[in-house]
């Protein structure tokens, strides 16, 4: 039998409880939306949309009596409380319980030993978010396409995970991989919370040259903003994560510092160019999009003056020939002249066809190869 929710619970309505509010309502979710969070919050919720009806914290248990599926967006400390919290309520039969956290072996642990028979638990991570938070800055297309984690106990999915899947694929548009919640974390601690340190350990780098070198960081150009865009993260989003992943950081932490220390040694004896080869061919690999389309789209570069309404043309020039734009991006500007925008479209003929259009409206417009 599918897994149809009838009431959902959002435990915590900032900027991933409420989009995934906006989500459900924008895919036909016909059920009730349910958020638990501060005043502030929920009052922001439901003027957006994001809920239903809105209750403080302290109201979890008599909610929860009503509610069949809930969804935990706290802070991890938050998440393994209010699981505790859950395992000393009366919990109604065939509730089931996930949650966002970034790291997932402590929590489901904890779920695992804690909680009752009566509910069903099954740990979450959506690899979606944004530098932003709170529910003013919800998207119901955040998690389009991106990775939903979902970890049971050994990774092998029973048919009720399979029909949880089903049911977060249709209404948030993201895409399920099933891992055991140990694999998760090592797998997460190499490509997410590895970068963070590394962007934090350069730029304090970049600030130490600064002290010596006054003007240093002015030269900070784009490769080492993109490096480090990571860096600008507040650490109280990232403490819980770190203080319950660190024993899969730690032994990366430690291969890092033998590769710089192999870095530095090819450096002085000038034998570097196999590592830059080899770390070329692996990221030509990964997947440009896995956080975006499905397909990889096929783009054309749009050179435009710097005005009122060059958007604007763009988007009609290309809509009179009924040709969608898939995605957007203002690359370079020049305030006062002009600047280079990145249009993304879900074929090569769409794209080819696309830049004739613009070239004929008087763009400078052509594929990016």
């Amino acid at each position: 039998m599918a897994f149809n929710p009838k009431t959902i619970t959002i435990y915590s309505v900032g900027l991933l409880g409420g989009s995934i509010g906006l989500a459900l309502r924008n895919s036909g979710f016909t059920g009730r939306i349910i958020g638990l969070s501060s005043p502030e919050k929920v009052q922001c919720a439901l003027k957006l949309g994001c809920i239903d009806e809105g209750f403080p914290y302290s109201k979890l248990s008599e909610t929860v009596s009503r509610t069949d599926l809930l969804i935990l967006c706290s802070p991890i400390s938050v998440i393994i409380k209010t699981i505790e919290e859950l395992a000393a309520m009366p919990l109604p039969k065939g509730l089931v319980i996930t949650d966002v956290g970034s790291t997932k072996q402590t929590i489901c642990t904890t779920a695992a030993e804690k909680l009752p028979s009566p509910a069903y638990f099954i740990g979450g991570h959506p690899m979606a978010g944004s530098e932003k938070s709170g529910p003013s800055a919800a998207d119901p297309y955040l998690f389009q396409n991106a990775i939903h984690v979902l970890t049971p106990a050994n990774g092998a999915a029973s048919g009720k995970d399979l029909e949880i899947a089903r049911f977060f694929e249709h209404h948030l548009g993201s895409r399920t991989l099933f891992l055991d919640p140990a694999r998760h974390d090592r797998m997460v601690a190499a490509v997410s919370h590895l970068p963070h340190l590394l962007a934090v350990a350069l730029v304090n780098e970049a600030q130490h040259a600064e002290a010596g070198m006054p003007g240093t960081l002015n030269l900070a150009a784009g490769g080492f903003r993109d490096m480090t865009r990571i860096a600008g993260s507040p650490y109280d989003l990232w403490h819980d994560i770190l203080l319950t992943n660190k024993n899969a950081l730690s032994p990366l932490i430690d291969r890092m510092v033998e590769r710089l220390t192999d870095i530095k040694r090819r450096l002085s004896n000038d034998s570097l160019s196999e590592l830059f080869e080899q770390s070329r061919k692996t990221r030509s690999h990964i997947p440009i999009n896995s956080k975006g389309f499905i397909r990889q789209l096929s783009e054309v570069l749009v050179v435009a003056k710097d005005q009122p309404g060059v958007i604007a043309r763009i988007a009609t020039s290309l809509a009179a020939e009924k040709i969608n734009i898939n995605d957007m991006e203002v690359l370079k500007v020049r305030e006062g002249e002009g600047g280079t925008i990145r249009l993304a479209f879900d074929s090569a003929a769409a794209a080819g066809k696309a830049a004739a259009v613009l070239h004929k409206a008087g763009f400078q417009a052509r594929e990016r190869i």
